[in-house]
């Protein structure tokens, strides 16, 4: 009962204000890492700027950070600053490529570890405050469902589930999509299929996730759309480039630019 009581909490320190037209806070998670969760909420998030949105990106792994590393920035100040009361969230922050914002994590800090619950608490206590900023707030979570990942993903607007191709992957993600129904009676789930072969190979894996959900929950998810594998996407990574900015005409590139399109026309964004 304690994991679902703290994570009712972070969903009312989260909620908006009766009235503001501020974030939409868009949680995107896996049930196993290494499906390129990163990379595509880095990229996503410069195709919601390109198109005008204030865009704020999260780093919720907290002691494993990964955005700054794809970006090949190095930052004054981490997550690991909230515990300092002298340290103002805005000074935390560090700009990206087309004007979006970064809240980067720490690496290796033991004293991040200790006191995660105190700092994820601080986090959504100043989404109150940075909300009206932003048009959009991206969490990139930690992989797994454990209890501090799932709060995150509790508190958000939107959900968007990875998954690859692989069947661990698509077992973990059902995993994590079943405890969003079982804790949430309408949460809004989104499916994106990353490193697929084919566009047809992604709406495959989709309908094999959709007739789990029908069969044994009697729920549906929407299906965002898939990216293929693409040689110039860890190209870019090397490089520390975002690949929609390295390589625009990149299948991977068209793909999210998609997906960020679907998104803003299903807010009303666009």
């Amino acid at each position: 009962m304690e994991f679902f009581n703290e994570a009712k909490k972070l969903q009312q320190l989260s909620k908006r204000k009766p009235g503001q037209q501020d974030a939409r806070l868009i949680c995107i998670t896996s049930g196993k890492g290494g499906v390129g969760k990163s990379n595509f909420i880095l990229n996503m998030a410069i195709a919601m700027s390109i198109r005008n949105k204030k865009v704020l990106l999260i780093d919720a792994d907290m002691n494993l950070s990964n955005l700054d590393i794809l970006l090949g920035i190095y930052p004054q100040y981490s997550v690991r600053n909230l515990l300092d009361d002298v340290v103002d969230i805005e000074k935390i922050l560090v700009e990206g490529p087309k004007g979006i914002k970064i809240l980067p994590a720490s690496s290796g800090d033991i004293n991040v570890a200790r006191n995660a619950k105190l700092i994820q608490q601080t986090l959504i206590q100043a989404f109150n405050e940075l909300r009206p900023k932003f048009d959009y707030i991206l969490i990139d979570t930690g992989a797994g469902v454990s209890e501090y990942t799932m709060d995150f993903v509790y508190s958000s607007d939107k959900v968007i589930v990875i998954s690859t191709p692989e069947p661990t992957s698509i077992t973990d993600a059902y995993a994590m999509i079943k405890m969003l129904f079982y804790h949430s009676r309408n949460p809004d789930i989104s499916v994106v299929i990353n490193m697929t072969q084919s566009e047809k190979e992604g709406q495959v894996i989709y309908d094999k996730i959709s007739q789990i959900l029908s069969h044994f929950l009697n729920k549906q998810v929407r299906f965002l759309g898939s990216i293929m594998v693409d040689k110039n996407l860890p190209d870019a990574v090397k490089d520390q480039t975002p690949v929609i900015l390295k390589h625009p005409r990149a299948s991977s590139s068209a793909a999210i630019h998609n997906i960020a399109v679907q998104i803003l026309k299903e807010d009303k964004r666009e």
